[in-house]
């Protein structure tokens, strides 16, 4: 079974490994940089992109990823999040926890 030791290790690797995310908004995809890391209190490792579109009217964020250092695609979410309105953004989170099973 894994130690504390080699799980934390892990949480590090997410940490040191993911480097900036991409993010597409009515069709045209931007790079954004990682608002925020965060060790949640139950364990798992939350990261952080703000999205805020700078258009005018509406807009759908479409698809959020992740790269790492390396510029290689590491996570990616198709999501359906409308904004209203040039002065609303979201804050989008991507949590990844890590699971020890015997089998």
């Amino acid at each position: 079974m894994l130690t504390q030791n080699a799980i934390n290790d892990f949480k590090n690797f997410i940490d040191n490994t993911i480097a900036y995310a991409k993010v597409t908004v009515n069709g045209a995809t931007s790079e954004k940089v990682i608002h925020r890391r965060e060790r949640l209190a139950d364990g798992r490792v939350a990261v952080y992109i703000q999205i805020t579109p700078e258009i005018s009217g509406a807009a759908t964020v479409q698809r959020v990823q992740l790269y790492n250092k390396h510029k290689e695609l590491w996570a990616d979410k198709a999501v359906n999040i409308p904004l209203n309105n040039v002065q609303e953004g979201v804050l989008y989170r991507f949590v990844f926890d890590f699971v020890e099973k015997e089998v």
